[in-house]
């Protein structure tokens, strides 16, 4: 397997923008990216480093403006040259979490302080963060590890030598809301409702992926059918939970706050754009009890095994390892289109435990899905298309895929 390097990203993205009628340099792309990719090499007294660059001249950002409603500039009374040193020495000021570098004619011209507003919205919070400028910008995340985007979107990322383009999201799929249609049959007979249900589902789900990718550790959640959810609580089979919740409100915390914003929305029409757009109180509390939830999966993620949970986002408990004579997978299919009609064979004898567990479940009930985040960030969601374990690459969960 040949390996890709900054200049075959940058060449990427080059094609990628020019498909878009977006006028980039060539050589400026290949040097700003190779000079980040060797930073991310780099080390600030042995911690790796992890930065932003935003490719934008100062000019383009208002001077008066702080990080809630623009970005907040700080210009240098003499701009730097872009290098991997300079940015080693820079990165310490300009935390990935508040701040980018301005870059501008291959010069670091300054600091842009975004705020933490900006991982608000990655995990699906609302409010807190103005919207990125149309330029592109450079994340290092890890060591290789190189993400361009423009505005709030990302075009590509290198890691692991590898070039991926933008993450298919596998929620704008069929088969995925139809997996779970019965449970919001179940719940609610108004179509308008059973829609809104679905998409603070995605939402939540979304939360809980992106707050596991930003800790960084990884994990796994089986999502299982209401009956066998229910099974495996009652007999540790055939996952055994090293830490079974007791069937309380509490475990079923996700239901009883999407009940409340149905409740809510009684009066007004019951769909996405109305919640998401909803500043009343009734609304708010239940957006953040939302993402207090997510926060509290992920961190159950972050022990080892898997968060057990029901198809309508009941959790049964955490710390789960498959038990039994579950037979082995060793070859799963991979997806390259968003509803699994176009797929390839591959080995499972390369990934890790998480992985080929999740599988071997999947293999076992059909209906299950699964969803592992690797310590890198990828996402991959499992289930089983046409009698086949099958698994879904890079689960988009924000637009900017950090």
């Amino acid at each position: 397997m040949a390996h890709a390097y900054p200049r075959d990203l940058a060449h990427f993205v080059h094609d990628r923008l020019r498909e878009e009628g977006v006028d980039q340099e060539l050589p400026t792309l290949i040097h700003v990216l190779s000079a980040a990719y060797q930073a991310s090499l780099l080390r600030d007294e042995e911690r790796p480093l992890s930065f932003r660059l935003l490719l934008l001249a100062p000019e383009e950002l208002p001077e008066h403006a702080a990080p809630s409603d623009g970005h907040h500039r700080l210009r240098f009374e003499r701009p730097r040259k872009l290098h991997e040193q300079e940015l080693r020495r820079l990165a310490p000021a300009a935390r990935m979490h508040r701040a980018m570098m301005g870059v501008s004619d291959l010069r670091i011209w300054g600091l842009v302080h975004t705020g933490p507003g900006w991982l608000r919205a990655m995990q699906g919070r609302r409010g807190g963060a103005a919207p990125m400028p149309e330029a592109l910008s450079v994340a290092v995340t890890a060591p290789g590890r190189v993400l361009v985007s423009r505005g709030d979107v990302t075009i590509a990322k290198l890691a692991g030598g590898q070039i991926t383009g933008k993450a298919a999201d596998v929620f704008d799929s069929k088969w995925l809301p139809r997996a779970f249609a019965e449970v919001r049959r179940e719940v609610s007979e108004v179509q308008s409702n059973r829609d809104l249900m679905r998409m603070i589902g995605q939402d939540f789900v979304r939360r809980i992926i992106a707050t596991i990718r930003l800790a960084r550790h990884g994990g796994a959640i089986l999502i299982l059918p209401n009956e066998v959810a229910r099974r495996v609580a009652e007999t540790n089979r055939p996952i055994a939970m090293k830490y079974r919740l007791m069937d309380e409100e509490p475990r079923r915390r996700y239901g009883t706050l999407v009940r409340r914003a149905l409740d809510a929305l009684a009066k007004e029409e019951a769909n996405w754009q109305s919640y998401s757009a909803s500043k009343a109180p009734e609304i708010l509390a239940v957006d953040e009890g939302l993402n207090e939830l997510a926060h509290t999966i992920a961190g159950l993620a972050d022990v080892d095994g898997a968060v057990v949970m029901s198809k309508q986002l009941e959790i049964m408990g955490f710390g789960g390892e498959i038990v039994g004579d579950l037979p082995d997978v060793p070859i799963v299919m991979r997806a390259s289109d968003l509803e699994g009609e176009v797929r390839e064979e591959e080995a499972t004898d390369g990934v890790g435990t998480r992985h080929r567990s999740v599988y071997r479940l999947c293999a076992a009930i059909h209906d299950a899905l699964g969803i592992v985040v690797s310590q890198d960030g990828g996402v991959r969601l499992v289930g089983v298309k046409d009698g086949a374990v099958t698994y879904w690459d890079q689960l988009g969960v924000g637009p900017m895929d950090i």
